[in-house]
């Protein structure tokens, strides 16, 4: 079916991004990249405020958002934007 062959295809690139680039899950991968465009943003947009950034990369609260970023960046969102 349809179905099954999407299913297929998407567990073939998940495994391909696990194995490949080295990340745990897909999960993983997926936070990176959001908090990384978090912090591209922060830098480049002072006046947007963090909740929006937060938000705009697909973090559907502010507290999980901060947890994601601190664990991938050593520090908080207002921290790294203050560094810059």
């Amino acid at each position: 079916s349809a179905a099954s062959d999407v299913y297929k295809r998407q567990y073939k690139v998940r495994a391909a991004i696990n194995k490949e680039l080295g990340y745990r899950n897909f999960n993983e991968f997926i936070n990176e990249y959001r908090i990384n465009e978090a912090a591209k943003r922060l830098r480049d947009e002072p006046e947007t405020p963090i909740s929006n950034i937060a938000l705009d990369v697909g973090y559907r609260t502010l507290s999980s958002f901060n947890r994601a970023f601190r664990k991938e960046k050593d520090t908080t969102p207002t921290a790294f934007r203050e560094g810059y």
